[in-house]
């Protein structure tokens, strides 16, 4: 089995990459840091193939895909993980740092999803796993960017779940809330100290990648981790007057 993981350098996508490879997947990483993905390989006994991209380039991340099957041959799981997080207020953002966020954490997806999803519908096989967040469900204030792109992420991977419902591909959207990784250290940092902060349900890397794993070999249709954040979906409007309420204020620059 062929997985091929976005954002593998470091949190999340570093902890899938050791922990299917302790699965025996084959495995192509990408990330920026190629000299980080090359050191995480070498410790690898599976087939491994790394690849340095900046996934905010587009035609870029077509690459990726043509690139990872001519070493590994045909992708049996695309993990799309890399992610863009912004914790601050919105008017200081600017147009370019923004678009940016939205071409690493939605863009890119797409075109790695058109890319690989031919293949896949034409052997009736194989996962499409796409890394959203509880952010694209019930929005937090001071990550405007981060929420709209992550909830855009959510809502075409739902979409397609339903759409490849009878084609063999199977699609699962991951919603992580806190989980401890050195994004989510930096956007806790972003806030002023508060119980809510302090005291939010946070989850492991380590235990967000066995989910993800079984996720894709037992077909779940989504993953809320920590579990406790998937009464979010049902509780909407209760949900977002909770964080609306007690999210407490970015610090001030």
């Amino acid at each position: 089995m062929h997985a091929l993981i976005t954002g593998a350098s470091s949190g999340l996508g570093e902890a899938m990459a050791r922990h299917f490879a302790a699965a025996g997947w084959s495995l192509t990483l990408v990330a920026r840091r190629k000299a980080t993905l090359d050191a995480l390989a070498n410790e690898f006994q599976t087939p491994t193939h790394v690849i340095g991209a900046d996934l905010s380039n587009l035609d870029r991340a077509v690459e990726v895909i043509a690139e990872s099957q001519q070493a590994l041959g045909p992708i049996d799981a695309l993990i799309n993980n890399a992610g863009v997080q912004y914790v601050e207020p919105t008017a200081g953002i600017s147009h370019e740092r923004s678009e940016l966020l939205f071409k690493v954490n939605l863009l890119a997806p797409m075109r790695l999803i058109h890319e690989v999803l031919p293949t896949m519908l034409e052997r009736r096989s194989g996962t499409i796993v796409n890394i959203s967040s509880m952010a694209g469900i019930t929005p937090t204030p001071g990550m405007c960017h981060y929420n709209a792109s992550k909830a855009g992420l959510a809502a075409a991977s739902e979409s397609l779940r339903v759409e490849l419902a009878d084609s063999g591909v199977h699609i699962l959207t991951v919603y992580p809330g806190p989980v401890t990784t050195p994004m989510e250290t930096a956007a806790r940092d972003s806030f002023t100290p508060h119980w809510a902060v302090r005291n939010v349900p946070t989850g492991t890397p380590e235990g967000m990648a066995k989910l993800v794993l079984s996720g894709i070999l037992k077909k779940t249709p989504r993953i809320f981790y920590p579990r406790v954040y998937g009464m979010a979906r049902h509780t909407r409007v209760l949900s977002q007057w909770v964080t609306d309420t007690f999210a407490p204020p970015l610090k001030d620059e």
